[in-house]
């Protein structure tokens, strides 16, 4: 048979792990959110250094075509 102090003393753990559970769940969030802020950051980055060679190949591009007409003309 249990007794009054048993189910007391039962429930204070149990009390005890949920809350060191709880501690260590918002622990993992915590990092989560520091995992996800970084990778926010990569990703700007990586999306402005994209822009960026998407500039640089249309900058290209229209000086090859402008060296293309140049020298089509030339020719004529």
């Amino acid at each position: 048979m249990i007794t009054a102090s048993q189910s007391t003393e039962k429930q204070q753990n149990l009390v005890k792990l949920l809350e060191q559970d709880k501690k260590t769940l918002e622990h993992e969030i915590n990092g989560y959110r520091q995992e996800a802020q970084k990778q926010r950051k990569i990703i700007q980055q990586l999306e402005k250094e994209r822009d960026r060679y998407i500039n640089e190949t249309s900058s290209l591009m229209q000086k090859a075509g402008l060296l293309y007409c140049i020298s089509s003309q030339q020719y004529l």
